[in-house]
């Protein structure tokens, strides 16, 4: 459910976006009070606190200290943005009280050959629902030889992955994940080689570039990555893990290790299934898109639409391949984060990611 309470402001599902600039937010009672730029005083829009889960302010948004302080007492991260939609950080509540689940988490990221097992499940997750969606798209298409040919380079990748072992030596530069992260190089570039073929239109996309988007696909796929990443992070955190300690992407000052790790097989399906989705049915148009600088991104109204359509793929029910019960995308994320937890204790015996058929 997307309930659109005003403009700039929109609560999907759990989920408030704050969007218009300059406005300010401040604690009313059990709500928050949105006031917008200028100081409209019949633009003010009261948003419920028990209607919110997380916030993802992007752009220039002011919240007050008695905000803030009460979404941190109800653990209700916010998830600062840039306008167009790079992560800045995020203001997230205390720990919580099981810290043994982080005690686990910290002997696992030690321990090289578990480790090293879990990194190698995160990549194959990625690349299985990679080559997924290829295949998925390639059926009844009378030009499918380049997907199915990058589909057979993918399946390639993942027959070496299942034959690596951990590492003897993990003193280089890359702490011994270098043949993992090569296979992980030749899954995606095959897969991204071709994945401009799968958009309808006069779409330019000439492979994948990150920072910054050069071309209105990438600052789609860039934005999409950006959000789904700061909703894993959020679900991270109320498992009481560690965000910032992974094992396939090594920690860094602010940067969210595990988040970016369980987040990897969750990216063709959902990001790349509605940016491909949109672009297809003509959601979105090449006017969409400002480019500022070399680097494109959406204009406010397409921006919404997207998070709109981001948030309901999201809430969309699937059934789960380890469990066998149909739940949302959202779910699923949550799930891995607690299956991670539940191997990293000793409870089950191995990591398995979330692939879909």
């Amino acid at each position: 459910m997307i309930e659109t309470i005003g403009s700039g402001v929109e609560i999907c599902m759990a989920t408030l976006y704050l969007t218009e600039q300059y406005s300010v937010v401040k604690l009313e009672g059990e709500a928050l009070r949105v006031q917008p730029s200028g100081g409209r005083a019949g633009q003010v829009l009261r948003v419920p606190l028990n209607k919110i889960e997380q916030v993802m302010v992007l752009g220039e948004v002011t919240l007050t200290t008695p905000a803030l302080h009460t979404l941190m007492e109800r653990r209700i991260p916010v998830h600062y943005l840039t306008a167009p939609g790079r992560s800045r950080g995020a203001l997230i509540a205390d720990w919580g009280k099981n810290s043994g689940v982080r005690l686990a988490q910290y002997a696992l990221c030690r321990d090289v050959g578990r480790s090293f097992a879990v990194a190698r499940q995160c990549i194959a997750g990625k690349l299985l629902n990679m080559r997924t969606l290829l295949l998925r798209y390639a059926r009844g298409r009378d030009d499918s030889a380049p997907l199915l040919e990058a589909a057979q380079t993918i399946r390639r990748c993942l027959r070496e992955l299942a034959r690596l072992e951990p590492p003897a030596d993990v003193s280089d530069r890359m702490h011994g994940l270098g043949p993992l992260l090569g296979l992980e190089g030749g899954g995606s570039s095959a897969y991204y080689s071709v994945f401009g073929q799968l958009l309808k239109g006069a779409w330019h996309f000439p492979g994948r570039v990150k920072r910054p988007p050069t071309d209105p696909v990438n600052a789609l796929l860039s934005f999409g990555y950006t959000l789904l990443t700061n909703q894993t992070l959020s679900l991270i955190h109320a498992v009481g893990l560690d965000p910032g300690l992974g094992v396939l992407h090594q920690p860094g000052f602010g940067k969210p290790a595990l988040a970016l790790d369980l987040v990897e097989c969750f990216r063709p399906i959902v990001v790349d299934s509605v940016v491909v989705t949109m672009i297809n049915t003509g959601q979105l148009t090449a006017e969409d898109f400002v480019e500022e600088l070399g680097a494109y991104r959406l204009k406010d109204g397409p921006r919404r639409s997207f998070i709109e359509k981001y948030e309901a793929r999201l809430n969309e029910q699937v059934q789960h391949p380890l469990f066998g019960y149909r739940v949302s995308y959202r779910r699923c994320i949550e799930l891995q984060a607690r299956i991670f937890a539940k191997h990293a204790q000793g409870e089950i015996a191995g990591y398995v990611p979330f692939t879909v058929r």
